[in-house]
Order: C-alpha cells, then structure tokens, then sequence
C-alpha cells in the first residue's frame, strides 16, 4: 500500500511538472508610468479634476496553454500619485493582484497581444479613505521573444468603480523555461 502510494504521487507530480514546463512558464517583471485621474468633491461642492503620473511596477508569472492564448497572474504597484487640494494633501496608493487570459499572435519572434481579466486592488487614500475590491482588467500589447528571454511593452487598465481611471504603460522582461 504504502509502495502505490509513492508511486502515485510520484507519478502525478511527474506528469504534472511535465505539462506544465511542456506549456512553457514564464516569470516577467516590468517597471512603468501610472496614469491616474479622478474627480473630488470639496467642502463647497465644487468638482475638482486630479491627475496624476506615478512610478509603477510589476511581477508576473504565466502558463502558455497553446500558441494563441496564455493565462497569466501577478502582483503590481501602481505607486503614489499625488495632488494639493484647497490646502490638503491627496495622496493614493494602489496595489492589486491580477489574473487574466491573455490571447496572442506570433509572426516569427514578435508577439501581439490583447488581455483581459479581474483585478483585486487595494487603496490607501489620504483624501476618501481606504477602499478595496475587484474590478475589470484588460490591456494590450507587443513583445520579441529570443528564445526563452523576452521584452514587451504593454499598455494595462483597471476600471475601478466611480469616476476614476487608472492605467499602466510599461516595459517588462521575461524568462521562460
């Protein structure tokens, strides 16, 4: 009994790692430019516009199911941006885990892509408090791929409820097994 057991498991987690790395993984990390706009309410009930640019970054791992579509996850900061209204500091912090499918073309060693999926953010907010949920997330982009190294380049959007918009543009590297 105890020898079909170690079997088993020996066995599934072989033909495990085996499909996975059959797939192809890959790691990715990118560093890049937050676009960030809002509107506010003051006491006077005034509209006020905030935008802003931050330094964002972000980590990513994903799963090449075939040659047209991956899924992928990771974890980003879209940094601190920052804004003076009537006297008061606003500052805004986001930071969010994401997974999405990710659809793509391949003509030789470049990649185009498109990506959609969900976001779970998270904000600490000097101006409305801190907030938190999960919301769209979709982006598009453009690669080259040298063997198991790559750079791409992305353009990334969440759309979190109310007025606000927030996107990434950024520049990655990734290794592939």
């Amino acid at each position: 009994m105890k020898h079909k057991i170690s079997t088993v498991t020996f066995l599934t987690i072989f033909l495990l790692s085996s499909v996975t790395f059959a797939q192809g993984v890959y790691f990715g990390g990118g560093v890049g430019n937050t676009f960030f706009n809002t509107e506010v309410n003051t006491a006077w009930d005034e509209i006020k516009d905030i935008s802003d640019n931050a330094t964002a970054w972000k980590a990513f791992i994903g799963l090449s199911l075939n040659d047209f579509l991956n899924v992928e996850g990771g974890y980003r900061s879209f940094g601190t941006v920052k804004a003076r209204i009537i006297d008061k500091d606003y500052n805004s912090k986001t930071t969010g885990w994401d997974i999405e499918a990710l659809g793509r073309i391949q003509i030789a060693i470049v990649d185009i892509f498109g990506k959609a999926g969900v976001m779970f953010w998270s904000r600490d907010n000097d101006f409305r408090g801190d907030t938190s949920g999960s919301d769209f997330f979709y982006g598009l982009g453009a690669g080259v791929h040298l063997g198991p190294f790559g750079i791409r380049a992305e353009w990334e959007s969440v759309a979190i409820s109310g007025p606000e918009n927030l996107s990434m543009v950024s520049l990655s590297g990734t290794f592939g097994f």
